[in-house]
Parts: C-alpha cells; structure tokens; sequence
C-alpha cells in the first residue's frame, strides 16, 4: 500500500514536469526556427507621393485637354526600432525558475550525505553569483540579502534531510516553496533600489543557466549511450553486428560536433553545417532519458532514489529549453553563445571518451546478442571515474582552444542582464554604459550595440550613437545598425553618405531586403531611378514591401500597363489601384472589394484617405450618397484631421465622378476659400470643369483667381480658355509672364476653327433655334458632328420635334452606339419616362437629372415633375448661377412671377438682357 501511494506521489510532479518539459520545447523550436532573432526590430515606415491621373478628357473641337487629378502612392521605407523589452516575460521566466529551484532543494533533501553536500555548495556558490548583493540591503553590495537567501532556501533543504525524511514530497515541496518565497519578498520589501523584483527576475537568467550547466554535463554523452542502449535492446537474441553501426554513429556524431565546434570559433570559413548546436538539445534530452533510466536500473546507490533522478532529468531538460527561449527573446547573445559552447565542449569531451569506454570494455561482447545493455553501468567501475575525468580534461582542452571565450562570454552575459534591468526600470544612461561594455568585451552581441546608440539618440548624444554604429560597421556589421545609421544621415541630409552605408552593408548582405529597399528609395532622391528599379526588381522575389514599392517606383515613373499578380497586402493593392488609374485601366471588381475590406480594418489615417481617394478616381455615375456620408464621418474623426482637406477634395471628385457638376464647383470654391495655400490647384480644377461644360466665362474668372493665389502651371488650353472668354489681356499677360505657348485655332486662317468656336464660346448664351440654323449652315467636318452632339445635349429644349430628328439622323450617320440616340428620336419628349430614360443614358449621365446645370433639357424636365412653384423657381434660380441658357432664365422669371417675387422676376429679366436682345425676347413671345 505504501508502495502504490509512492508511486502516486511521484505521478504528479512527474506530469507536471513533463507539460513543463513539452512547453519549453515548443517555445525554443519557435525562436529558434522561426524568428531566432526577436531583438533585431526593424519595421516599415510609411509616406505618401502624388501622381496626376486621369480623371476626364475634355474635347472641344482641337482644344484638347484632361482633366487629372491626385492619386497616392504609398512608399515604405524600413527603419531600425530600439527592443521593447516586455517584463511580464522576466517575471515569468522568474517565476519558473523559482519553481523548479524550489523542486530541486526539496529534492535535494532526500539525497545521500555526499551528494547533498555537494549540492549544496554548488548552490551557495550558484546563489552566490546571482548577485543578490546588488540589492544593496544594508549598504552597497552587503552580504545580508546573500545570507537571507540562503537560509530561506538552504534552512528547509537540512532540516528535511535530518529530521524530516518520512514527510511527503508534496509536503516538503510545499514547506521549502514557502520558506524561499519569504525570503525574496523580506529582500523585495527591505531593497532600496529601483524594481528589485525586475532586478530578481533578471538575475534569474544566472540561475537557471547554473542549474542547466549542470544537467548538459551530465548528459555528455547521452547521445551516444543512449543509441548504444536502444541498438543493444534491438539486437537482443539476433546477433547482428552492431559494433560498426555504433562506430558509424560515433564517428558521425563527433565529426558533426566538431565542424559544429569550429564554426562557432570561426575557424571554417563557410559553415559546413550552418545550424544551431541547440537543434541537438532535444534528441540529447530524450536519448539522456534512456541512458539515464538505463542506469538508475543498473546502480541502486546513486544520488537519490531513482523516482526523484527522472523528475529532476525532466525538470533539467524542461529549464534548459525555456533557458534557450528566454535568451533568444531577450536578445542576450553571450548567453545563447555560451550555452552552445558549454554543450558542444560537453558532447565533445564526453563523448569522446564514453566511446573509447565503450569500445575498450564492451567490443568482445558488443555483437553476442545478450543482454549487455544491462551491463554498461554495472559495476559503477573505475574506467568510467576515468570517463568522466577524461571528459573533464577535453573540455579544458577545448576551452583553451577557444581562447577561454566563455569567461568573456560570462562577463557580457551578466552586463547584458544588469543592462536588461536598467533598460526596463527607465535608467538610459546606466542601460547604455554597460551596453556599450557588454559589446566591448564581446562582439557578437547584437541587442547591446544596437540599444547603445538608440539609448545615446534618446539622450541626446546623435555624435557618440553615430561613433558606436560607424564602430560597428567596421568591425562587426549588423543589418539594423547600418539601416538607422543611414536614416540618421538622411535625417541630417547627408544623402551621398546614407547611400554609401546601404550599399556596402547590401555587399555584406546580399540577400537583405531591408538594406535593398531603402537604398532604391534613395537612388530615386538622387534622380538614379534606373539603378533604383533594378535594385528592387533584383531583391523583391516575394517580399510583399519591396513589390510593392517596385510597382509604386513604376507608376511613378510612368510604367504602363497591369502587375501580373494582384498583390495579398493592402499597400500593394492600393499601389496597383494607382498604376491602373494612371494607366486609364479599368480595375476588377475583386481588386476594389479587396480593397473596401482591407480599409474597413485598417486603423492608419494615411492610408485610410490614400484608399479611399484611389478607389474614388474614376467616372462612376451611380449614387454617390452613400459614399459621401461615410467620407463625412471619417473626416470628422480626430485622427483624420491632418487629411480633412484631402478627403474633401476626394468628396469632390466623387461628386464629379457621379456628374454633380454644380455640387463640385461650389465645394472645389469651398476649399479654396479655407485652405488658401492650395487656393490656386482648387480653382484651376474647377475652372477646367467649367470650360468643359462651355462655361468660358467663369472658367476664365477662376483662373484670374489661381494665378492670383500662386498657380503657375498654365498650358496651352488655359489661354486658350481666357480668349474665348474676351479675357486677351490677361491671356497674352500669362503667356508672356509663364512662357506658354498660345493656341492657333483663334486666328483668321484657322478656317472653320475659328467659325467653330464663334458658337462655342457663347454657346450657352445662345437661343437654341439660331444655334439650329448655324449648324445646318456650318460645312461637314467632324466639327460638325461635335456640335451635333451639343445641340442635342445643350439646346434640344428649344428645338422643333423635326430639328431634333434631323440632328439626330446626322448623328446616327456618324456614330456608334445609336440604339439610345434611335430609342428617344423615335419620341423625343422629356415627359415620357422611356424617352427620358433613353436619353440620359446616350448622354452616359446618371438619372438626377439636375446633377450638370448646363444640360438645360434635363432641368427643365426636372422643373415641369415639381408641383410646389417655390420649390420649382429655387432649382431655376440655383441652375441659373451656372447656366446662362435664355429659355432656363425665362422659365425662371415666370416661376418668380408665379410666386409673386415680381422684383426678382424684374432683376431676373435685367440681368438676362446683357446677353440676349430685346429683339430676340420680341421673337420668344416674353
């Protein structure tokens, strides 16, 4: 019975430490397969360029001229970010420790008299180093916090062991758990220093590395005899002969450990393996378990009883993999390099000498097929005191080969804790002093010479940081080193610099994206755009970021076409969304829906308005109302209030994209009038979509304005508009001044040109039966048929039933695409809903019929549906500040007389007099 409760005494601890065991492991196979250096931050840094596209093409006979508008490239650009170490990762790893610490001084209790002195100087001395004075209790550097420690620890450990050894495990686990406990909050509570608990936590890193020394040493040569003991088992009663198999893995194993060795001392030039020596932690760890059972079987007075030798193997194997984890995630490389030196100077000596134990004992019986397994630890013999010695002695040997670089390793390893401390408790300066001595002493240590200079930037040193990079550039180069040293001289302006550190660290590291896609960007600020593209082009692969950038790079520099593949990141999407813009492509429904999703999580203002502007740029004639709402909501959300003025203008051109012509206008004014540095690009815009709509006059008037405001990019086409406003003065003023070329299509030998634009420029202004009769007059040319389409878009409200027809035949005669034009010629009247129908949708217009004032035959129909003659005379009187049409004003006067606004009808009438006479009113009845 006694038994059987043992047994089950034993069972717990040995699960937990086995879930303790499979815990580590998968934490350390992560950092070291997948992200093997966490220290190394280095994040992508976004900023916006500007590309015109084109939005609309405006032709007016030979003035030709598009519309573009913005569109935003987004560029990353890699920067070099300072560690964020995170506490509750010290504190936890403490924690652990703490646990298995307890654990092995509970155990420790049951051991034999020689093995628990032992034991326990090798804990003092353990103790001893985890600097436990440095919590200055009672003075600087006391011993009182060392003597506090080791009785709350030490005091459980010798009374179980004199008086308590009939106690349960549980028990006394319980009891020493407690006593050590007290202990470090007596020195938590009494210490005057910053965070002594964060202190602790740090220096934990020293115990749990003393506690793993000793379990990889005692598993020197677990992979050899644990492979000896499975192939012994295997061969039980066959016979085979397994004296070469085990010479083969022998040899193997220690061949492998060697090249493993000499890569670490840096004497193969190439690595011939290139893997960690921590990869061989786990099949040491399980092969150790065999070999271990094998000889707690064989020899009944080992240290302790052999249930409590496997809790303490596993609770081994288990801290040594979460010891690998903490020091790969908390960057301490001294720590992870001397970790590996110790293993393979272990595996290596032991090993050695286990085989020439092996083979010089065991060869005569090694191939009979008994059960020698049995035997390889029994009698506990004095060839393997020598094996053990021997081992010894190879790992001095090897240690002196190696130039004693664990002591330095040592020294570095406990100035990056120290360092680690100060970092996190928020003391920069002691932090970046024993950084820079932790790299001084050894140079593989990426974390510390990093830190240095980001603490030294943050201290205002930028002199002293730029010294410890350029240092490290000679003598120990680092990828994130040289990226913030080159943004730190970019920063300053010194460009030729930056670029010379990227392409010498890209030599040192040929394949580093990072370095690659910073130096292309900045190629491109020193006009290299050629070398900038091919860089990128050589190193993207599938790198999202630099794919990215390399479509971004074309666009802007005037690539045509479309990306073979839609890219997977919303940066590259809204890239390719420019370039297909830029391009006049259309872009698939999937790339937009793509788009919509990934800007409905995104959280970046930036990129919230560079999207959506993107998305919004093309002619899109459905209902922009919903849209406009959501553009109205984001930019009232405080983090968009560096961008208002850009989601406004994407509100405008969503509008125009929809046909609101009067609602952009007015909104494009609206911008101008509160962002004054941008007035001129505002009012050129809209100017541009007034001369578009014949409205020469305004255009004209807004143009005066931009260049009043600063715009100084005139074309041919701004001339252009200004004379046929009767602005001449200030066109040849404009060409003179800015060195434009005038148009010569207004000149007398222009031809029909000239008579072409007689009607144009006062098109609007002109009663649609006189425009009739001029275009019957005018000669067959495709001039012609553009004012055609004009007549039929502009005036057909003032024409007869078979003047529309007419013009209509000419056009169907001319054109493509009739089936519409033939639909609403058929019937042309406005007040049927099919007739209607069909004559919006040969104009390509959306069905608001009063979204373009200047199509007067669409708001007109839209006047003659509203019953309310207020409501009726206020859409006449709004369409009326934009349309100069003869027939709209007069349907306006009438409405205003209808509702007894007599003076307005009256100034109405005045006003229209200025270009219409009163000879042409006699004509119209009025």
């Amino acid at each position: 019975m006694s038994l059987k409760n043992s047994n089950q005494g034993y069972q717990i601890p040995s699960l937990l430490a086995l879930l303790l065991l499979i815990a580590g492991g998968l934490f350390a196979l992560y950092y070291l397969v997948l992200d093997p250096m966490p220290y190394e931050v280095i994040e992508s840094a976004t900023f916006l360029d500007r590309i015109a596209v084109p939005f609309d093409w405006v032709q007016i006979g030979p003035l030709a001229y598009p519309i573009n508008i913005d569109n935003f490239l987004i560029f990353q650009e890699f920067h070099s970010l300072p560690m964020a170490i995170n506490p509750m990762e010290s504190y936890f790893f403490f924690g652990l420790v703490f646990l298995i610490a307890s654990s092995f001084l509970t155990m420790l209790s049951g051991f034999n008299k020689m093995a628990i002195v032992a034991g326990g100087i090798g804990w003092i001395v353990l103790v001893t180093l985890c600097n436990f004075n440095g919590l200055n209790i009672g003075g600087a550097s006391a011993n009182f916090p060392l003597i506090i420690v080791l009785i709350g620890s030490l005091g459980p450990v010798i009374f179980f062991h004199i008086w308590g050894q009939n106690l349960s495990l549980l028990l006394k686990w319980f009891i020493t758990t407690i006593s050590f406990a007290l202990a470090i909050f007596i020195l938590v509570r009494l210490s005057p220093i910053t965070q002594p608990i964060l202190f602790i936590s740090e220096y934990s890193t020293v115990m749990a590395l003393g506690l793993c020394i000793a379990w990889i040493f005692w598993n020197g040569h677990s992979f050899v005899s644990g492979i000896y003991i499975l192939l012994a088992r295997t061969n039980k009663d066959l016979g085979m002969k397994i004296s070469y198999q085990m010479g083969i893995i022998s040899i193997g194993y220690l061949a492998t450990l060697f090249l493993l060795f000499m890569e670490m001392t840096g004497d193969l030039v190439t690595p011939f393996f290139g893997f960690s020596p921590l990869y061989l932690l786990i099949p040491v760890g399980a092969l150790g378990w065999v070999s271990f059972n094998s000889k707690i079987n064989q020899i009944p007075n080992l240290a302790a009883d052999g249930k409590t030798l496997k809790i303490l193997h596993l609770l081994g194997f288990g801290l040594t993999l979460w010891l690998c984890w903490k020091l790969i995630i908390s960057g301490n490389q001294p720590g992870e390099e001397l970790v590996k030196h110790l293993f393979l100077y272990s595996q290596i000596g032991f090993t050695l000498f286990f085989i020439v134990y092996l083979f010089s004992n065991f060869l005569s019986i090694m191939d009979s097929g008994k059960a020698i397994d049995e035997i390889l630890y029994k009698p506990y013999s004095l060839p393997y005191y020598h094996l053990r010695i021997g081992g010894l002695m190879a790992i001095l040997v090897l240690t002196i080969y190696a130039e004693g670089i664990i002591s330095v390793q040592l020294n570095a390893l406990t100035n990056n804790i120290m360092g680690d401390y100060y970092y996190q408790s928020g003391q920069q300066l002691e932090a970046s002093i024993l950084y820079e001595n932790s790299w001084a002493k050894y140079r593989k240590n990426n974390k510390a010479k990093h830190l240095t200079a980001q603490l030294l930037f943050e201290l205002n040193q930028p002199t002293l940081a730029k010294q410890h990079l350029e240092e490290s550039f000679a003598e120990y180069p680092q990828v994130d080193n040289i990226i913030l040293l080159s943004n730190r001289l970019h920063r300053e302006d010194k460009l030729f610099e930056s670029i010379f550190y990227l392409e010498k660290g890209l030599d040192m590291f040929p394949s580093n994206p990072y370095l690659a896609n910073n130096l292309a960007l900045f190629y491109v600020k020193i006009n290299q755009e050629e070398k900038a593209v091919q860089t990128l082009e050589e190193h993207a692969q599938n790198h999202p970021t630099l794919l990215s950038n390399l479509s971004a790079l074309r666009t802007k520099l005037g690539f045509k076409g479309e990306l073979k593949e839609t890219p997977e990141d919303l940066i590259g999407q809204i890239n390719q969304l420019a370039l297909n813009n830029s391009s006049a492509n259309l872009s698939s429904n999937e790339l937009k829906s793509a788009i919509k999703s990934g800007l409905e999580k995104e959280q970046s203002p930036m990129l919230l308005h560079a999207g959506w502007r993107n998305l919004l740029s093309d002619r899109d004639r459905s209902a922009p109302s919903q849209e406009l709402n959501f553009l109205d909501s984001l930019s009232k959300q405080p983090q968009m209030v560096d961008y208002l003025m850009d989601i406004q203008e994407t509100a405008v051109i969503r509008s125009l994209g929809a046909g609101r012509v009067s609602e952009a206008v007015k909104n494009l004014n609206g911008l101008a009038f509160r962002n004054p540095g941008s007035a001129g690009y505002y009012l050129n815009f809209s100017s541009q979509v007034l001369a578009q709509n014949l409205d020469f006059r305004k255009a004209a008037r807004e143009l005066i304005v931009a260049e009043e405001k600063g715009f100084k990019a005139f074309q041919p086409h701004h001339l252009a508009i200004l004379q046929l406003s009767g602005y001449n003065g200030n066109a040849e003023e404009i060409k003179n001044k800015y060195q434009v070329l005038s148009p010569d299509f207004f000149s007398e030998s222009a031809g029909i040109s000239k008579q072409y634009f007689d009607l144009i420029k006062k098109f609007h202004e002109s009663l649609p039966e006189r425009l009739f009769f001029e275009w019957q007059s005018f000669p067959d040319s495709e001039l012609k048929l553009d004012l055609s389409i004009r007549l039929l878009s502009y005036k057909s409200h003032g024409l007869k039933i078979n003047q529309i027809q007419e013009v209509g035949a000419f056009l169907v005669n001319q054109i493509e695409n009739t089936e519409e034009l033939s639909k609403f010629l058929a019937d042309p009247n406005w007040k049927k809903e099919e007739s209607l129908k069909s004559y919006t949708k040969w104009l390509g217009l959306s069905e608001e019929l009063t979204a373009n004032p200047y199509f007067t035959p669409l708001v007109l129909s839209a006047a003659e549906r509203i019953d309310d003659p207020l409501a009726q005379y206020e859409l006449l009187n709004d369409v009326s500040q934009f349309n100069h049409d003869p027939l709209l004003w007069i349907r306006k006067i009438q409405a205003a007389r209808r509702i007894n606004l007599d003076n307005y009808a009256d100034d109405a009438l005045e006003k229209l007099r200025e270009w219409v006479s009163d000879s042409e009113l006699e004509k119209l009845n009025f």
